[in-house]
């Protein structure tokens, strides 16, 4: 079960986050068995925490294989999908086994070193974060060239705004309060979408739980898995060559370059919001925190499960609809 847990900001000396009083998305799973493998070395009190288990694909990783998991930051933001450019956040890492639960704990705020820049070298306002796991081959407690990646959260980016940016600075388009958020990929960044022509949705409520196409009218779809779950099936309308209605009360969402989507499908109109609450409205059939407000799509969205999936190269969505 997913939830979402709402902290205070406390800056570390010498950093500012705009209004420090504001509370951010303290964003968790937990895995459905075990005890998560928490960090052996006390570090003081984490700033957030992401839980969950890991999905081995490779025969070749044992119950007893060590793996590293560890928060990396990309210097390029919103462009690059080569982990081997990231920067690693040292003190996210953890070592644990590939059939042991994990938590991923943060106690530091990223530093200079992982905040986006512009070719120049100036700074954008922001860090764009991924989970990934490598093999640490050499030993050295940090990733090398000569260790190898082979996993990564699909679907989910992580984004630290140290201070609120208006919608031109930010890679989402809107703007961004400070805080720490999960965010779904990819994101609509400045991508042309056919707008929507139908103030009542096409009569499909958008969001609310399904098991197949039909439970959600004449021009819906139920989704149940793109490249993350959508638990409880969730209507929503899908933006193809031959979709003729398209709602206006939505928001978009481009589908996953390597999802698991139907070949003709653009993307899909979903259910907007503004807060997390908006996603959890009574007699919308889920639970409490299985579906969070996306903060750069303004449209519900599950809260990301607690599966990392670990095997062999693992392709990296990219940032932005249409991107590489």
């Amino acid at each position: 079960m997913a939830f979402l847990v709402n902290l205070p900001i406390v800056p570390s000396a010498g950093r500012r986050v705009a209004n420090s009083g504001l509370a951010f998305g303290l964003f968790a799973t937990l895995s459905a068995c075990g005890e998560p493998l928490v960090d052996q070395q006390f570090r003081g009190k984490s700033l957030w925490q992401f839980s969950g288990g890991l999905e081995i694909s490779d025969s070749k990783l044992t119950s007893s294989t060590e793996l590293r998991i560890a928060m990396f930051w990309n210097p390029k933001g919103d462009t690059g999908t080569d982990p081997t450019q990231y920067v690693e956040q040292l003190s996210s890492g953890l070592v644990g086994l590939a059939s042991t639960p994990f938590l991923l704990n943060m106690y530091e705020y990223p530093g200079a070193e992982h905040i986006a820049r512009t070719p120049s070298g100036l700074s954008r306002g922001f860090a764009v974060g991924r989970i990934l796991v490598y093999l640490d081959d050499d030993h050295n407690g940090r990733y090398s060239s000569s260790d190898s990646f082979i996993g990564v959260l699909p679907n989910r980016v992580f984004l630290y705004v140290p201070e609120e940016l208006p919608a031109w600075a930010t890679p989402t388009g809107g703007v961004l309060p400070a805080g720490i958020y999960p965010i779904a990929l990819p994101q609509r960044c400045d991508a042309q979408v056919t707008p929507g022509n139908d103030p009542a949705n096409c009569g499909v409520k958008l969001g609310t739980s399904c098991k197949i196409d039909s439970g959600c009218g004449t021009n819906g779809v139920c989704l149940r898995e793109t490249d993350v779950p959508w638990p409880t099936g969730y209507c929503a309308v899908a933006d193809s060559a031959s979709t003729v209605c398209r709602p206006s009360q939505s928001s978009y969402y481009g589908v996953p370059k390597y999802g698991l989507s139907p070949s003709d499908v653009k993307g899909y109109y979903l259910q907007s919001c503004q807060a997390d609450l908006d996603c959890a409205k009574s007699g919308a059939g889920r639970n409490a925190g299985l579906y969070v407000c996306d903060k750069g799509l303004h449209a519900c969205v599950p809260n990301a499960g607690g599966k990392l999936p670990v095997g062999g190269m693992q392709l990296i969505e990219p940032f932005c609809m249409g991107g590489s």
